[in-house]
């Protein structure tokens, strides 16, 4: 999990669908990754994510 520290990613959301969001992963601790997120609206938003719950994580190029 390491290696995706400071990566851009995609994580599909929980349910049907391919809907998700893109980030930057800040901090990863165990079994979980922090990804920093910027809301359509302007606002910074950060999301703790369980990698446990086998949740899609795609790094990004570039």
């Amino acid at each position: 999990m390491f290696e995706l520290q400071g990566k851009r990613v995609w994580i599909r959301r929980d349910g049907e669908g391919g809907d998700g969001f893109e980030g930057t992963v800040e901090r990863v601790s165990g079994k979980w990754i922090y990804v920093k997120v910027d809301d359509p609206a302007g606002t910074t938003l950060g999301i703790w994510v369980n990698t446990d719950l086998q949740r899609e994580i795609a790094v990004l190029a570039g």
